[in-house]
């Protein structure tokens, strides 16, 4: 008897033990795979000094975003515009000749997503992203906000709470450990949520898809009362009515409204021309209510464009992009986690579902050719009717990777029917407005966010990505130091990676 009660003692010690290490291991994996065991760049050494300094000869974009304003000298003091006139400058502070180049607000993505991946921040400079709206937030996001505001280099944020759905008590526990879920069932939840939120410092709540009716409400009420945004999804269990009806003042992804559109419409499987018509009539119906009601649609666009082109050539897809300065952590995932945000062959959340009949493939890959030229078509409907449209990518999500993918963002947009002045507003004056910040254009007085140019972007948007000079926060980030901040983020990738990918390269 003593002999079974030892065996059983230990037993228990043995699968308590186990059960520790496999808690420890998940975690860790955890964290691995949204990118937090990624070395991190030692941005203290890639920060340069503040410091007032003008820039001369330059090509200034006019507050309306129009035209460039040629032979300008801009003055920086204290990290404001201080002056904009073609004057005598001070020889005896720093002076940058910008002759032949175009200087522009700098670039704002509405839609990213850190997760903790750390690095990124320094991606946003260096591809000329002086503010961010980061939307899963969390505790570490608004601890690297506060951190950017008292000089650490990095773009300005925006932090929305992490996203909110309506699960069941073990369901909400996986989807909170899994996917950075919060979960709200009833209307006393949500309004002492909001409470809560507003309280940690979070900017805006975001709606997810999953949350129901009830709690949609509460938070709309409750909103009202405090200092933030109701941002986010459109809820499966919310019609348009309660949408224009509640305070919520942005929808999060052009996709967004055409998938409400599609639940509307019902299965488009060989009926895409008529979908296509009914989008046509329904944002016809909805814009207006959209414009009075002052919410505004982000993009993600190129995003929704590439699901259809992940699953005909992936390959071809991440050779496109600048994979190596996407955080390994998030591209190589874990196979054993299904429905993920990896974006390599083994774990694309993107590709053909396995097991399909050529027929069934067909058919799969035809529906993602309708979905993405259907959220194309949204956005090219809801800018013609004036909807106020703002640039974002849903960076870190496959194959968005963070600061070049607003870039592609803006040619997508162009591609839509947006002139360049028009895709350039959206990623500056217009998400500035929004966010209520005072940058977003160039005018004494506003914030000195920058970039310097080598090409005029108002003749092809594409010429954003020439980039001559970054200024930020009183700071001067010259060709030499973006190239650096690239250098140093690509080495820290090299150093986590775990499975090679020349092949993309």
């Amino acid at each position: 008897m003593k002999t079974l009660k030892r065996i059983l003692k230990y037993t228990s010690i043995v699968l308590i033990l186990l059960t520790i290490i496999m808690v420890i291991l998940v975690r860790r994996d955890t964290i691995k795979i949204y990118g937090g065991l990624t070395t991190k760049v030692d941005h203290l050494a890639l920060t340069p000094p503040s410091k007032d300094y003008y820039i001369i000869n330059a090509n200034i974009l006019s507050a309306v975003g129009d035209t460039f304003y040629a032979g300008q000298q801009l003055q920086v003091k204290d990290g404001l515009i201080s002056s904009i006139d073609s004057s005598q400058v001070d020889h005896d502070i720093t002076i940058i000749d910008a002759q032949g180049k175009y200087l522009i607000p700098g670039l704002i993505d509405s839609h990213v997503h850190l997760f903790k991946s750390e690095n990124d921040l320094l991606l946003y400079i260096a591809n000329g992203v002086t503010q961010i709206r980061e939307m899963i937030g969390s505790p570490e996001h608004l601890k690297w906000k506060k951190e950017i505001s008292q000089g650490r280099l990095g773009p300005d944020m925006y932090v929305t709470t992490p996203r909110l759905g309506s699960f069941g008590t073990m369901e909400g526990w996986f989807m909170s450990y899994t996917q950075k879920f919060d979960n709200i069932n009833t209307a006393a939840q949500a309004k002492q949520y909001v409470r809560d939120m507003t309280k940690k410092g979070y900017d805006g709540v975001k709606i997810y898809s999953h949350l129901n009716k009830e709690s949609y409400e509460a938070i709309s009420e409750e909103i009202i009362h405090h200092d933030m945004d109701m941002v986010g999804h459109i809820p499966w269990f919310s019609s348009w009515d309660d949408i224009l009806s509640s305070n919520q003042n942005e929808i999060a992804h052009v996709e967004e409204v055409m998938n409400a559109f599609r639940r509307e419409f019902g299965d488009i499987g060989g009926k895409s021309e008529e979908f296509f018509d009914y989008i046509i009539q329904r944002t016809s119906e909805i814009a207006p209510q959209l414009i009075e009601k002052d919410i505004a649609v982000t993009t993600t666009v190129w995003l929704a464009e590439s699901f259809y082109k992940q699953k005909m050539n992936l390959d071809s897809v991440l050779r496109f992009v600048q994979l190596e300065y996407e955080n390994p952590g998030i591209s190589e995932w874990n196979e054993m986690i299904p429905v993920g945000i990896g974006w390599l062959p083994h774990v694309n959340r993107y590709g053909v579902p396995e097991g399909l009949s050529t027929e069934e493939a067909a058919g799969h890959i035809a529906f993602f050719k309708t979905y993405s030229d259907a959220c194309t078509l949204v956005l090219t409907e809801l800018h013609k009717a004036g909807v106020n449209i703002l640039a974002g990518t849903d960076a870190n999500l496959p194959p968005t990777v963070p600061g070049f993918s607003l870039h592609d963002e803006l040619i997508s947009m162009q591609l839509a029917g947006m002139s360049p002045a028009e895709v350039l507003a959206a990623a500056t004056a217009k998400p500035a407005d929004w966010l209520g910040i005072n940058a977003g254009t160039l005018e004494a007085g506003k914030k000195a966010n920058m970039v310097l140019l080598d090409r005029n972007p108002l003749e092809d948007i594409s010429n954003t990505k020439k980039i001559n000079s970054v200024f930020l926060n009183g700071r001067i980030l010259e060709k030499e130091d973006l190239d650096a901040i690239l250098f140093a983020v690509k080495a820290a990738n090299d150093k986590s990676r775990k499975v090679e990918i020349e092949e993309f390269l």
